[in-house]
């Protein structure tokens, strides 16, 4: 006849494996499973214009532009890039009032597949210069693959 010591250990050590055993199987069961994580943002600012980009169904496009002048930030095509709240206007605290310092950012989602342009435009380029050719046009034309 085995001891309560005995019976004892051999209680632990066979709780022990289930533990194991489950705590393994639980993460294999996760492993197993298929995830879908969203395309990382995609960023654009000044430097993206009058250029093409392409970026996958469910890719978020986050657009800043560093100077509040510019207004009518928006996409040509809402059904394939569609906006995600409206423009903010973000002035800089350091900055001498009527100059235009800050940002103004738009975050789109690229809703399905197609071609879309995120356009902008502003009339003044600087204090009291008026802006110049293409220097008061922002354009970004967006390929979206499903």
């Amino acid at each position: 006849m085995a001891s309560p010591r005995t019976h004892f250990a051999l209680r632990f050590a066979a709780c022990l494996a289930l533990a194991a055993i489950s705590g393994c199987g639980s993460d294999a069961a996760r492993s197993a499973a298929p995830t879908t994580q969203a395309p990382a943002p995609l960023r654009l600012d000044e430097r993206a214009n009058h250029t093409t980009v392409s970026a996958m169904v469910g890719t978020s496009l986050v657009v800043t532009l560093h100077n509040t002048y510019w207004s009518g930030l928006t996409s040509g095509t809402p059904d394939v890039l569609t906006a995600v709240g409206t423009s903010r206007v973000a002035p800089a605290h350091t900055c001498v009032p009527g100059s235009g310092c800050g940002t103004v950012e738009l975050t789109l989602r690229a809703a399905r597949a197609g071609s879309a342009d995120i356009t902008a435009h502003r009339t003044s380029c600087g204090e009291a210069r008026r802006c110049t050719g293409d220097e008061g046009r922002y354009t970004v034309t967006v390929k979206v693959r499903g």
